[in-house]
């Protein structure tokens, strides 16, 4: 009886620790991924933040990146420590003959935590990212400090700007203007000859801001002072004619070769092509096998339509790490575009794995989908993307015009012609207009019941 007693008094001790050790397990991949911490800490400065990010945010304050990673962690492992408790104390109140067996299942489900805590930290460790200079334009934002006047900031440089230099800020539009303004090259017009900007900052990504960045380049009154792999820095002004790409020492030849590779798709961007293609070649010599280089390749060369290279560095990149969602996209890209619609059909099968809320990917998908002679993926992708677009208050016609083709393929007509009448209302040349008036003649034509 008294080793009994002695044992029931051990086994909420043992429990306590083990509850700990996969708390403290979960938290871990927090110490791996900077970027997360990086992407958090710079969520909290915004006014819709979440409350995990803001508290993020205020542990950068105090401690940096380190405290940031320590935050996250803690907002992980806290709710494992209360659940674990909580699931102790039901636990006593169960019968005698019930509890061994109830601890044996916490005891259970925490090395299972903890198993899977250390599987995401390995995989953590391995694509870590710990130089901020691959994360964030921080070298960017310094340059634009001594610009010495307004500064224009795109959205994702003002999200970086909050955290790392908040003396920018009260220079800058706030972040819909920006957005609205980088869009717009008319009405950035007007709010420089309002109230005149010295510099303008466009932080990754800048699909965005390809108009001003076509203002911005065929202006006389600006130059391109510098290019760096998080983004470009333009001043007004003739002066200072020196080679604007930057010149940055990193540590280790993966931070290296990460660099370059981001700086390529810059580069490209920019219209640079020649000294993209050089980057990138440089980038794959220094770290031939890196996940992150090989699918930047990847996407380089997609954007040339070079299919049969981007397959091979897709191939290569989920080689090293076959969770990445942008390399499994270029894959299956690639093979739509090289006419292999079965092993595209495949790659599209894995993506709705990875995913069902990503537009590129669903608009991707519904692509396939059509090829495959396949509607009715073909209409659940192009759903999907029609609910993501009324909610974001984007344009929806094309999609009611490929869901109307969809459905027609299918044999149902109301739906077709109920797309179709939707896509009318949108913003369409005469032709278009047309074609989808001889459609819908069409289908009436043929279901005369639907008049």
């Amino acid at each position: 009886m008294a080793t009994d007693h002695s044992t029931a008094r051990k086994e909420p001790k043992v429990s306590a620790a083990i509850a700990l050790l996969a708390a403290a397990a979960a938290g871990t991949p927090c110490f791996f991924s900077r970027a997360e911490s990086l992407r958090s800490a710079m969520a909290g400065h915004a006014d819709d933040a979440k409350l995990i990010d803001r508290f993020v945010a205020a542990a950068y304050g105090m401690g940096g990146l380190p405290a940031a990673d320590v935050a996250r962690a803690a907002c992980v492992a806290l709710p494992i420590i209360v659940l674990f408790f909580a699931l102790g104390r039901l636990v006593r109140r169960l019968p005698p003959h019930l509890q061994l067996a109830a601890r044996r299942a916490l005891t259970i489900a925490a090395l299972g935590i903890i198993a899977f805590g250390a599987f995401e930290s390995v995989k953590a460790r391995q694509n870590q990212i710990r130089d901020i200079r691959l994360l964030v334009p921080i070298e960017l934002l310094r340059e634009g400090e001594k610009s010495g006047g307004r500064i224009f900031m795109n959205a994702s440089a003002i999200a970086a700007s909050r955290l790392l230099a908040p003396g920018l800020i009260p220079q800058a539009p706030n972040s819909a203007s920006a957005q609205a303004l980088s869009s717009s090259p008319v009405r950035w017009r007007e709010e420089d000859r309002s109230k005149p900007f010295s510099a303008v900052l466009l932080a990754t990504p800048l699909d965005d801001s390809r108009p001003l960045v076509d203002l911005l380049s065929s202006s006389p009154e600006w130059r391109l002072a510098r290019v760096d792999n998080m983004g470009v820095l333009y001043k007004r002004g003739q002066n200072e004619s020196t080679n604007p790409i930057s010149q940055i020492h990193f540590a280790t030849n993966r931070d290296a070769a990460m660099r370059d590779a981001q700086l390529a798709m810059i580069l490209h961007f920019l219209g640079k092509n020649q000294d993209a293609r050089e980057f990138m070649d440089r980038a794959r010599r220094t770290s031939p096998r890196d996940p992150a280089v090989l699918t930047q390749s990847a996407t380089l060369a997609a954007s040339f339509k070079q299919w049969q290279r981007t397959r091979e560095a897709a191939e290569l990149a989920l080689k090293e790490n076959s969770s990445s969602l942008q390399a499994h996209y270029l894959l299956a890209l690639a093979f739509l575009e090289m006419k292999n619609i079965p092993a595209a059909a495949t790659e599209s099968g894995v993506l709705s794995s990875f995913t069902s809320s990503d537009p590129s990917v669903l608009l991707l998908q519904a692509r396939i989908a059509r090829e495959a002679n396949d509607p009715t993926t073909e209409i659940s992708a192009l759903e999907n993307l029609l609910t993501i677009s009324k909610k974001r208050k984007a344009d929806p016609t094309i999609i009611h015009i490929h869901l109307a083709q969809a459905w027609a393929k299918r044999g149902f007509a109301a739906q077709a012609l109920e797309n179709y009448t939707a896509a009318l209302k949108g913003d369409l040349t005469p032709a278009q207009r047309a074609e989808i008036e001889r459609a819908r003649g069409t289908i009436k034509d043929r279901t005369p019941r639907l008049d």
